[in-house]
């Protein structure tokens, strides 16, 4: 029997009044395997695709260096792509995502997210 654990996630939006989410099919072919045996994006990663994600949402969002999203919460995709919400426009608290997923914002990074204001 698989035991569920249900808890709060870490939410990443300063103010839910003025940002924009949309509905978004993440993967990562890369991820590695956590302790419980999943592969798991973090909230907080920055995602993008081949070409912009607002032209063409039907394309797979993937970790990136050239984002057009952040991820909003932890995305399980152990038996690849999953439905997952990201964040396009807003405010977000930076300290709030795991301390990896910080290291990853890189100037180039913060640049390639204008309308996301990014709070320590």
């Amino acid at each position: 029997m698989q035991v569920k654990k249900y808890g709060t996630a870490r939410e990443l939006l300063f103010n839910f009044a003025n940002s924009l989410t949309l509905p978004a099919t993440v993967d990562n072919p890369n991820a590695t395997v956590d302790n419980n045996n999943r592969k798991i994006i973090k909230a907080g990663t920055p995602m993008g695709a081949a070409s912009s994600f607002l032209m063409n949402r039907d394309q797979v969002l993937q970790p990136s260096a050239t984002p057009d999203a952040v991820l909003m919460h932890d995305v399980d995709v152990t038996n690849g792509p999953a439905s997952a919400t990201v964040i396009i426009e807003g405010d977000i608290v930076l300290s709030n995502a795991d301390s990896d997923v910080q290291k990853m914002y890189t100037d180039a990074i913060v640049k390639a997210l204008p309308k996301i204001t990014f709070i320590k």
